[in-house]
C-alpha cells in the first residue's frame, strides 16, 4: 500500500510573518485526514493568511465584505466528487480560526487544521450550505476526521 505522502501532494504556505504555526504539523495533520477520508489522491495548496487578506478574497469571490475562517477553491470546473481526487486551493485565516476556537484545548496548529479540514471536505464533495441532512452529514464527517487525525498523529509518536 502506498504511503499518504506518495498519493497526496500538500503544499502549506504561510503569508503571515513571522509564520505563526508549524507548517510541518499542519501538513502531517492534513495528510492523516486525507488518508482517512478516503480520497483517490490529492493536490492541495493551503495558504495561511491574515484577516485583511481573506476579507479581500471573500469580497472578490463571494461578495461578502468581511473576514471568514476558511475559503476553498476547487481545481477545474467539475463539481468535486466524494471518493475522487481532492484538488484545489484552501485559504485559512489564522487570526479568525484561533479567535473562534480560543476555548479549545488543542494546539494552535490543531485548531487551524480544523478549518483546513472543513475546506478539504468541500473539495471532496461535501456541502453544508443548504443545511438539513447534507449539513449534518458534513458536520459528522468533519468531527470524526478531526478527532481521528489528532489521535492518529499522537499515536504515531513522531508528533
Amino acid at each position: 500500500m502506498k504511503k499518504a505522502a506518495d498519493r497526496f501532494r500538500v503544499c502549506i504556505r504561510q503569508d503571515i510573518r513571522p509564520a505563526p504555526l508549524s507548517g510541518r504539523r499542519l501538513k502531517e495533520l492534513t495528510l492523516d485526514a486525507l488518508a482517512l477520508l478516503p480520497a483517490a489522491g490529492a493536490d492541495l495548496r493551503i495558504r495561511v493568511v491574515g484577516d485583511a487578506s481573506i476579507a479581500r478574497w471573500n469580497r472578490e469571490f463571494l461578495g461578502r465584505d468581511r473576514p471568514t475562517n476558511v475559503l476553498s477553491f476547487p481545481d477545474g470546473d467539475a463539481a468535486p466528487a466524494r471518493g475522487g481526487p481532492v484538488a484545489g486551493d484552501i485559504l485559512v485565516s489564522a487570526p479568525t480560526c484561533l479567535a473562534q476556537t480560543e476555548d479549545w484545548k488543542e494546539t494552535p496548529e490543531e485548531r487551524v487544521f480544523y478549518f483546513i479540514l472543513h475546506g478539504i471536505l468541500h473539495l471532496a464533495g461535501y456541502e453544508h450550505v443548504a443545511g438539513g441532512a447534507e449539513g449534518r452529514r458534513m458536520r459528522r464527517k468533519e468531527l470524526s476526521l478531526f478527532r481521528r487525525s489528532l489521535v492518529r498523529g499522537r499515536e504515531d509518536g513522531s508528533r
